[in-house]
């Protein structure tokens, strides 16, 4: 079964098998997870594990043996032994309800057991693609994205906007934004979403909540709470899409990191934010530099979501705002308007009229 299942998998038409009702976890369960060299369909079919890819607080990603596109999750065997009736449920709901835009996600796609038939896992499809932290970075762009400017950026982050636009009409947030699970094609310029298994989702009118995040990139109205507590929204979500925005066109800079301000989450609980009104704490040199280029509609969306937004989030722009926005920002790139260049190497003249080109 899991051979015939893995067979369809490229196909994006994967039918999840019927489940076997979860077994008692027994006391040495940590052990044997532990050793797990061999995983198993719900058909009791075996599949060989390779090198673990990655490694996480909740568990341990493999790639597949004979299947370079196919990877698959572990969780921790302290993980499962206190929230395995939770994830497992959680896992069930999304392989249930697959996202429209499921080709561009590492969504579940079928449950994997121990020889025991204790569920400990699934299976997902391997999305290509550098981090998008490596756009976000004054160094790292160089390295990754060569050949990018301006415009390339903007159509990544709005192919990002896409995705996330999507969830949300299936109700689905993202909750934790982390610039390393958001993975960037630089020849198409989409985004591809991975770690899907920590969104928060509301399927088959069950709430499963996001039970992570950072601080830096939380909004303020949900700082210094339990993320699983915590119920995300559009207008929060908003928010740390538009920190996300803000680092990759400002070559990582955090928008509440301030000259001669609090540390940056403070700046945010309290919407100080450098680049509103009388632009108090904007570094001098690229930030600046990169500020002045800014179409004057983008520069106020981020002011409204930086500044008047922070503490209402009824005042935050919707993400059509920003795509909309982004749109006429690529178009007006296309015809010289504005600077293209990722690093402009002085701010922007009274007088400038764009470069006329994108090259």
């Amino acid at each position: 079964m899991f051979g015939s299942i893995l067979n369809m998998l490229n196909a994006f038409n994967v039918v999840q098998a019927a489940s076997p009702k979860p077994r008692p976890r027994s006391q040495n369960t940590a052990s044997q997870t532990m050793a797990i060299t061999t995983v198993y369909d719900a058909q009791k079919s075996a599949k060989q594990l390779e090198s673990v890819l990655a490694k996480g607080g909740e568990g341990s990603v493999y790639t597949l043996q004979g299947r370079s596109d196919v990877l698959v999750k572990l969780y921790h065997p302290e993980v499962l032994n206190k929230l395995q009736p939770q994830l497992q449920q959680k896992i069930a709901a999304m392989l249930n309800n697959k996202p429209q835009n499921e080709a561009l996600l590492s969504w579940p796609l079928i449950d994997v057991y121990n020889q025991q038939q204790q569920w400990i896992g699934y299976a997902m499809h391997r999305k290509q693609g550098l981090k998008l932290q490596f756009l976000a970075h004054a160094v790292l762009y160089k390295k990754h994205f060569p050949h990018f400017n301006r415009r390339d950026i903007v159509q990544v982050l709005l192919s990002l906007i896409e995705q996330i636009q999507a969830l949300h009409r299936q109700h689905i947030m993202i909750g934790d934004y982390n610039l390393n699970n958001f993975l960037c094609d630089p020849q198409s310029k989409t985004i591809s979403l991975i770690d899907c298994d920590s969104y928060q989702c509301q399927l088959n009118q069950q709430f499963f909540a996001c039970p992570v995040g950072s601080p830096d990139l939380t909004p303020p109205e949900h700082q210094n709470k339990s993320f699983r507590e915590v119920k995300r929204n559009p207008q929060s979500e908003v928010f740390s899409l538009a920190i996300i925005l803000f680092k990759c066109l400002m070559l990582g800079r955090h928008p509440y990191d301030m000259v001669n301000g609090e540390d940056p989450v403070s700046n945010m609980n309290s919407g100080r934010f450098a680049y509103g009104k009388g632009n108090q704490g904007i570094p001098k040199g690229d930030w600046y530099n990169i500020w002045s280029h800014m179409p004057y509609q983008l520069k106020s969306l981020f002011i409204r979501t930086f500044s008047e937004g922070a503490l209402n989030p009824s005042l935050r722009p919707s993400l059509d705002d920003w795509h909309q926005v982004l749109s006429l920002y690529v178009k007006e790139m296309d015809k010289g308007w504005h600077e293209v260049a990722v690093r402009p190497p002085q701010p922007k003249k009274s007088d400038y009229r764009g470069s006329n080109s994108v090259s």
